[in-house]
């Protein structure tokens, strides 16, 4: 008499992570190029709906906005520092939008 093959117990995993998904939020800007002093428009998706969402430059705070019901905001002013006149040009630079966990950056590169 030959008996039934015994099956293996469960498998249990358990994953602990303290690292953050990667954010799908998305931040453009536009001219991608300029002048300290200038004026450049950033627009975003996939922040908090209804989040305040904060811009820096470099990671210097240079503005903020409120994204709409679906996490959106749209051709937001801010002025790139006066202080980052001093270097040269074709140095670039990061101008980042953050609301709460949810942050996005893009490249700006300046001219003189």
């Amino acid at each position: 008499m030959s008996q039934a093959p015994l099956s293996a117990p469960p498998i249990v995993a358990a994953f602990s992570s303290t690292a953050a998904p990667p954010s799908a939020a998305h931040l453009a800007a536009h001219p991608v190029a300029g002048q300290a002093g200038g004026e450049v428009r950033l627009s975003g998706e996939g922040f908090p709906a209804h989040g305040r969402v904060v811009f820096t430059f470099h990671g210097r705070p240079v503005g903020d906005t409120t994204a709409d019901a679906v996490g959106r905001f749209a051709e937001v002013p801010v002025r790139v520092p006066e202080s980052f006149g001093d270097a040269a040009p074709g140095t670039r630079f990061a101008i980042g939008a953050t609301s709460g966990p949810v942050s996005a950056e893009t490249r700006f590169v300046l001219t003189r």
